[in-house]
């Protein structure tokens, strides 16, 4: 196999990034609509048992808060109808209350996304080279990628083949998530069928240049808070947590 200089690149790779928010918006979207099909008058009161504020409500003003809160979406609160009663106290479940809610979930967030920062720019794990050798069946190859860094944590790992054709998009020929760290020893097979199926003009035994990217995978949050691709982005974008290396490869 005949390689080329050695290039370290530092790429944005939004594809990727996009795949690692899959799922907050249509979660979001589904939860909204479970609060959408509640009739807006259907109420809780007299809850005497409650925490003061929360003894009386509208069930969909109740539903839209929680949702608001857990997706960190301040506009939902719009839709938080406090319900005004004599003897029973309601402020739990009114649009002031909301958006605290959802203000005190955010600047938690950010404070635990800023700590991953802060670990990752003390120690980020990176690709220190990568190598592509035939597979010990003839046929399929394995992609041998080695490591340098301390900090341990889940990464997407992407391959992709770059065309001569600045105009043309890369093929990406491998992309999964991985726990990393400075001692991996990984050997991702690719089967032949499946470069060829994504780059039908691909033959055996020529130079191509191919690229590694090593993203830091910072995940969504979680049912206690999702993040939005926009909020992780602001925080710790895509440029400050990835990572490549480009060379010349013979299949």
């Amino acid at each position: 196999m005949r390689t080329a200089a050695l290039t370290v690149i530092v790429g944005l790779l939004l594809d990727v990034a996009s795949a690692f928010g899959a799922g907050y918006a249509e979660l979001k979207a589904a939860a909204v609509t479970r609060c959408q099909a509640i009739d807006p008058a259907e109420h809780q009161t007299g809850l005497f048992f409650n925490p003061e504020g929360y003894r009386s409500y509208y069930v969909r003003s109740q539903c839209f808060q929680q949702v608001a809160a857990q997706f960190r979406d301040e506009a939902l609160c719009a839709e938080v109808r406090r319900r005004l009663s004599p003897l029973s106290s309601s402020w739990g479940y009114s649009q002031a209350q909301c958006r605290e809610l959802v203000a005190q979930g955010a600047a938690t967030d950010q404070r635990a996304l800023q700590e991953m920062r802060r670990m990752y720019m003390t120690g980020a794990v990176t690709l220190r080279d990568f190598r592509v050798e035939r597979n010990g069946n003839g046929r399929d190859f394995d992609v041998i990628p080695s490591f340098a860094g301390a900090y341990a944590h889940g990464y997407r790992l992407t391959f992709e083949i770059v065309r001569a054709d600045p105009g043309a998009a890369p093929i990406v020929f491998h992309s999964s998530g991985y726990y990393v760290d400075a001692n991996s020893n990984l050997r991702v097979f690719v089967r032949q069928e499946d470069v060829r199926r994504r780059f039908p003009e691909f033959v055996l035994d020529h130079p191509y240049t191919v690229r590694a990217t090593l993203l830091l995978d910072v995940g969504n949050g979680g049912p206690a808070g999702y993040w939005s691709d926009p909020f992780i982005e602001r925080v710790f974008p895509i440029r400050e947590r990835s990572h490549a290396v480009t060379r010349e490869v013979r299949f």
